[in-house]
C-alpha cells in the first residue's frame, strides 16, 4: 500500500479525471441530484452498480498483470471487451476510453520500460488502472480499492462546482462511504481471484444503472457543459 495508493488515488494526478463529472452534470441539470442527501444516494447508487463493474475490472487487470513485468501477450483484449460489453452507454464507454488514454500517458511516464501499449490503443480507464496498481506495488484488493474511490471521489468534486457545495461536508459525505468502498473493493476482489483462477469471464459483475445510462446520453446532446461526461 502506502505510497502507491497515494500516488495513483491522488486527485491531483493529471489522468484527466477533473474534467468528468461520471453522469452528475445531467442530474443537476434535470433536478434529480440538488443537495447532499441526493448526492448520497446518487454516488451510492454508482458505486454498487457500475462502481462495482470498474472495482472488479481493476482486480483482474492487477492480477493479469502480476508483480512483474506487465505481460504484451495477455489477454487484455478480451479483458476490454468483457468491460465495453458491460458499459451499455456509447458516452460512458468513450469517457472510460478517453480517461484510460490519459491515464497510460502517465504511467508511461512514470514506468517507461514497461509495454503499456499491449493495453491497446485506447483502454477503458480500469483496465490501466489496475495494471498501473501493480508497478505502483499493490495488489488486486487495492487495485480495486482505488477504482471504487475514484467512482465517487469524480462526481463528489463535481458537486461542489457545480452545486456551490461546502467542501468539507462532501468530504464528510465521501468518509462515511468508506466503508462501501471497501466492501466493493472486497467482493470485487474476490470475484476477480475466481475468474483468474478458472478463466470464467461470466463471473465478473455485470451491474448496470439505466438512469446513469440516461444522464451520459442526454449529457452529450448538450449545447454547454463544465464537465465531458
Amino acid at each position: 500500500m502506502g505510497a502507491g495508493l497515494l500516488l495513483l488515488g491522488d486527485s491531483r494526478l493529471p489522468a484527466g479525471g477533473y474534467a468528468h463529472s461520471g453522469g452528475l452534470e445531467n442530474a443537476v441539470l434535470r433536478g434529480e441530484v440538488h443537495d447532499l442527501d441526493t448526492l448520497t444516494e446518487f454516488l451510492l447508487g454508482k458505486l454498487y452498480s457500475t462502481g462495482a463493474v470498474q472495482a472488479a475490472f481493476a482486480a483482474v487487470a492487477a492480477l493479469t498483470a502480476g508483480p512483474y513485468t506487465l505481460p504484451e501477450h495477455g489477454p487484455w483484449a478480451e479483458l476490454d471487451a468483457e468491460l465495453d460489453a458491460r458499459t451499455a452507454s456509447a458516452p460512458a464507454r468513450a469517457a472510460s476510453r478517453a480517461q484510460g488514454r490519459s491515464l497510460r500517458r502517465v504511467v508511461k511516464a512514470a514506468w517507461p520500460t514497461e509495454p503499456w501499449t499491449a493495453l491497446g490503443v485506447s483502454p477503458h480507464h480500469a483496465i490501466v488502472l489496475g495494471a498501473a496498481a501493480t508497478r505502483a506495488r499493490l495488489d488486486a484488493r487495492e487495485a480495486a480499492v482505488l477504482a471504487a474511490t475514484n467512482v465517487v471521489n469524480g462526481p463528489a468534486s463535481a458537486a461542489v462546482k457545480l452545486l456551490s457545495l461546502d467542501p468539507i461536508s462532501v468530504t464528510v459525505v465521501l468518509a462515511e462511504m468508506a466503508g462501501h468502498c471497501d466492501q466493493v473493493a472486497e467482493e470485487a476482489a474476490d470475484a476477480a481471484r475466481t475468474v483468474s483462477a478458472d478463466g470464467d469471464w461470466d463471473r465478473l459483475p455485470c451491474w448496470s444503472a439505466v438512469g446513469l445510462d440516461v444522464c451520459h446520453e442526454l449529457h452529450v446532446q448538450e449545447e454547454v457543459v463544465h464537465f465531458a461526461s
